[in-house]
């Protein structure tokens, strides 16, 4: 599957950005712990009090760690989107090795130093926990595991729409738009219905409906706050990223005319996606126009401005190649 000559050439490439993924990774576990038993410390020298000073470690209230998952985009982005862009992915392709060999050499390269990168890090934290002994630890096993998938979600999600895309701000803005398109595509024409109908139609639906819509949205995990959840709720970006990862090998795989610079390589997707861009600006605009007076005029006005906003964002974007 991996080839080691290959390897070898990832590695070379990209070599400044791996190992500083790998130390930012490793780190930034144990060093949350440390940070927070220095807090802990200093507190002791001010006030002598341990009360006020209780050396606790709450992973799901501004923790660092959430944070993990922005190197698995930018891990994603130098592997497939800059060499697109550059034009260097049509010398690699001309080189005596199979789309796949060259496709799964370069996302278990990434997913690699993502995934073992982290457990060091969790073994570290969790070493320096059983000698420095807080007092209270929240959420340190579910915190630090449930990063790891996420920011596996995050890579799948961003190398799949690399694999799609024909230059990095392409591959990007797809990973972008597909991060919250679950949660857009339903409640967008809700909240019109609603206006249309001249009733509140999001009071048919529950809170519990609208926390479940976003379980399903790959964005909301880009907040710490699922870890407030069940523990099960890891087992849907895990699904995620196997279903990333499946679209992002058959998507390299299947695409032969690489058309680098465009927005998207394959032809047949540039239609349908400016169609939905258009909707989905007409829709948006449409509902912040209502929501500014409470009028239909508006209503209409911001439809038409969204649809105008969307026509020419999606123009030029989807239709105009980016030059190398």
């Amino acid at each position: 599957m991996v080839d080691r000559g290959l390897l070898y050439r990832e590695w070379k490439q990209n070599q400044v950005v791996i190992l500083l993924s790998i130390v930012f990774l490793v780190l930034v576990n144990p060093l949350i712990v440390y940070h927070s038993y220095s807090i802990s410390e200093a507190c002791l020298v001010r006030f002598s009090d341990p009360r006020f000073c209780a050396f606790t470690l709450n992973y799901h209230i501004n923790s660092h760690i959430q944070f993990n998952w922005m190197i698995g985009i930018i891990l994603a982005v130098c592997l497939i989107g800059i060499e697109r862009s550059k034009g260097t992915m049509d010398f690699l392709l001309s080189l005596p090795y199979t789309r796949r060999q060259i496709f799964q050499t370069k996302f278990w390269l990434g997913a690699v130093v993502i995934v073992c990168s982290q457990l060091v890090g969790f073994l570290l934290a969790w070493l320096l926990i059983l000698i420095l002994k807080p007092e209270q630890v929240n959420y340190f096993e579910h915190g630090s595991i449930g990063m790891i998938i996420t920011s596996f979600m995050f890579y799948s999600l961003v190398m799949a729409a690399g694999t799609l895309a024909g230059n990095a701000f392409a591959q990007l803005l797809t990973a972008f738009a597909t991060a919250i398109l679950p949660y857009l595509i339903i409640t967008l024409p809700i909240y019109h219905i609603g206006i249309l109908s001249r009733f509140q139609a999001w009071d048919f639906f529950s809170y519990e409906f609208d926390h479940k819509l976003m379980d399903f949205t790959p964005i909301f995990y880009a907040d710490s706050s699922w870890m407030l959840d069940s523990k099960y709720l890891l087992l849907i970006p895990a699904v995620m990223s196997i279903l990333f990862y499946l679209i992002a090998s058959i998507s390299f795989k299947k695409q032969h005319n690489e058309r680098n610079g465009h927005f998207f390589l394959w032809r047949k997707l540039d239609r349908p996606i400016q169609i939905l861009v258009i909707v989905l600006g007409i829709l948006g605009f449409g509902l912040v126009g209502y929501s500014t007076g409470k009028s239909i005029v508006g209503y209409i006005i911001g439809m038409i401005i969204g649809g105008v906003v969307g026509f020419l964002i999606s123009y030029f974007s989807i239709y105009k190649k980016v030059r190398h």
